[in-house]
């Protein structure tokens, strides 16, 4: 191997090594802090009609210790709407169903439909990334996570859909 090809492959691997570590400082640093609230005004209903104000959660991956994430969640409430549609995947972690319905609050009294998302029946199992690629057939199966069930504050409870 030449002292040439030498030099060249070690600064790929320490360019590859920088570019993999800012990556996951952003995922782990900014990322996952940066959470968005978008509105959207739909000339959906008909003219004259009262206004109907949805909000719409999705994805919130909760960790049990997320404090920001569930302190941004409560204040959603100062948005009054008249409907909130949950669509799941709201747990990283089986312990985090106390904190997901705690930080949802009051959002919880108000009429609203929920769908589960697969972290909200299986609790998440570290795996290899390259699984999504290479074992596209695999069926998740396993004992449901604690979401499933998440006991009084469950959203069917509350009166959610």
């Amino acid at each position: 191997m030449s002292s040439q090809f030498r030099t060249n492959l070690t600064r790929t691997a320490l360019g590859a090594a920088g570019a993999a570590a800012l990556g996951i400082g952003y995922a782990s640093g900014i990322e996952r802090n940066a959470f968005a609230l978008r509105e959207v005004t739909m000339p959906v209903l008909a003219p004259g009609s009262s206004s109907l104000r949805v909000l719409h959660l999705s994805d919130l991956h909760m960790m049990p210790n997320q404090r920001l994430k569930q302190n941004w969640l409560r204040e959603l409430e100062g948005l009054d709407p008249d409907l909130v549609v949950n669509t799941g995947d709201n747990l990283s972690h089986q312990r985090s169903v106390p904190a997901v319905v705690q930080a949802l609050g009051d959002l919880l009294a108000r009429p609203g439909l929920f769908v589960f998302g697969s972290n909200d029946y299986f609790a998440p199992k570290p795996k290899n990334p390259l699984s999504y690629i290479f074992n596209k057939d695999k069926r998740i199966t396993g004992d449901p996570s604690p979401g499933a069930i998440c006991g009084p504050r469950s959203p069917n409870v509350d009166g959610w859909t």
